[in-house]
């Protein structure tokens, strides 16, 4: 595995002019595929005072990034079924405020709640706790009704994150260590700093000085922007965000949160959200992940599923640039600028009552291709780029499938064998569609006409 040179190079060059125009101490950006490190780029200053280079291991501050950690936290809840995304935060959380507001919204940031918790919280930098939560969410603003306009609200992921700990029994920050963080081995991604860690700085506008920025504890709002992590812990973050851990996140559960909820650019549609993920649009690819930013600190994670591929990007500045246009960037250039360096591995032979349904099939006139993949049965029309709209089914029985991914999610897959001729396949039916071997008109196959001397 690894990216072309050129990409790298490329990759390196955008990095480097980065810190440069825009005056960040310390950078670190890291390249990943399949939730491995694969290339790194560290420039400048983790730590001037303390003469700490910028590395993939040293700790930055993420900032909202927290926020896919709690999403995944509270997903993982609802397929266990301990929690109805359609229901609201006191069906797990006695005592919990806004009955009236769905936890899909809040995830999606649909609930029309107020940004913060009310006051000069990013001036003071004093955040209320846990146990005062309830109170200032049933005290904050409505500013749209749920599920009409897209609002960001760090008090809603607040929410979310208190509710986890309802329902656990213990706090946020331990529910995710051991239920999230934990099993992706994610040991440097903590709630408070652990060296070696980088220092958060400001640059003066109209001089080079750089001015240490204070460090902040966010108190009840840590579910929202609390964690510190490292550009090599993200990069197994990624891993998980392009589904190789189904272990902790089903596919399934991994495309509800993919799915587009609501629009945060309505002039251009270049970003949005799923359920707790950001979706950033590059030309005509959509990107996942987050952004993070806190006093002192920059962060994204952007992934790319069909490819496995991602991009973390670290920065110890508070502002003057985008980094999630950044980060688009250089996942793009890894992606289209320079080939990754394909590693082909052997698998075993797929189940006997697979195999028939291997192979090309037709259906209203369009060719499909049906393949064993990573344990699943898979299926694309054939003229389609490799990795592009893949659909990807969940067994049911060995003669029926539900689709797991793509336009037609949840709709069923029959399969039709010849009794005569044990295990064939004569027909598939997907979605009550059809799917012969070859071309078939709609209605089946013509009849010849009669003759008419006959």
């Amino acid at each position: 595995m690894g990216v072309a040179t050129s990409a790298v190079d490329r990759v390196r060059a955008i990095a480097a002019a980065a810190q440069t125009d825009y005056r960040i101490p310390g950078l670190v950006v890291a390249v990943a595929e399949r939730g491995h490190l694969i290339e790194q780029v560290s420039i400048g200053s983790a730590d001037i005072s303390a003469q700490v280079p910028a590395r993939p291991d040293v700790q930055y501050r993420i900032g909202s990034i927290t926020k896919t950690v709690t999403a995944v936290a509270v997903m993982q809840l609802a397929a266990a079924h301990a929690i109805d995304l359609r229901g609201p935060l006191r069906q797990a959380w006695k005592g919990g405020p806004l009955d009236d507001i769905s936890i899909a919204d809040l995830l999606t940031h649909g609930s029309g709640l107020q940004r913060e918790p009310g006051g000069a919280v990013w001036e003071t930098l004093r955040f209320p706790s846990r146990e005062e939560l309830v109170d200032v969410a049933n005290r904050a603003e409505r500013f749209y009704p749920q599920d009409s306009w897209f609002h960001y609200s760090n008090l809603g992921f607040a929410l979310l994150g208190e509710m986890v700990a309802q329902i656990s029994g213990t706090t946020w920050a331990e529910h995710v260590a051991e239920h999230v963080l934990g099993p992706l081995d994610m040991l440097r991604t903590t709630i408070s700093a652990n060296p070696p860690a980088a220092q958060g700085y400001s640059v003066e506008p109209y001089s080079d000085e750089v001015v240490a920025e204070p460090g902040v504890d966010c108190q009840g709002l840590a579910p929202a922007a609390q964690l510190w992590s490292t550009a090599e812990d993200l990069c197994r973050w990624t891993g998980l965000l392009t589904g190789g851990r189904p272990d902790l996140l089903s596919a399934e559960t991994l495309a509800q949160m993919r799915g587009p909820r609501t629009i945060a650019d309505l002039d251009h549609w270049s970003w949005g959200f799923g359920l707790g993920l950001m979706l950033l649009r590059d030309k005509e690819t959509v990107y996942l992940g987050h952004t993070g930013s806190m006093p002192g600190f920059l962060a994204a994670v952007v992934c790319h599923p069909a490819s496995r591929l991602g991009v973390v990007v670290l920065a110890n500045t508070t502002g003057g640039f985008q980094i999630a246009g950044l980060a688009s960037q250089l996942l793009t250039v890894v992606r289209e600028g320079g080939d990754t360096l394909p590693e082909w591995v052997p698998a075993t032979s797929p189940p006997p009552h697979i195999a028939p349904l291997l192979g090309r099939w037709w259906s209203e006139w369009n060719e499909w291709t049906f393949r064993w993949r990573d344990g699943h049965l898979q299926a694309s029309l054939a003229r389609a780029p490799g990795g592009d709209g893949v659909t990807i089914f969940n067994e049911v029985s060995p003669d029926e499938f539900v689709a797991m991914t793509g336009s037609e999610r949840g709709e069923r897959l029959l399969v039709v064998r010849a009794e005569d001729r044990l295990g064939e396949v004569g027909k598939l039916y997907w979605a009550t569609y059809p799917f012969t071997r070859t071309p078939v008109p709609f209605g089946g196959p013509r009849r010849p006409k009669s003759d008419p001397g006959s």
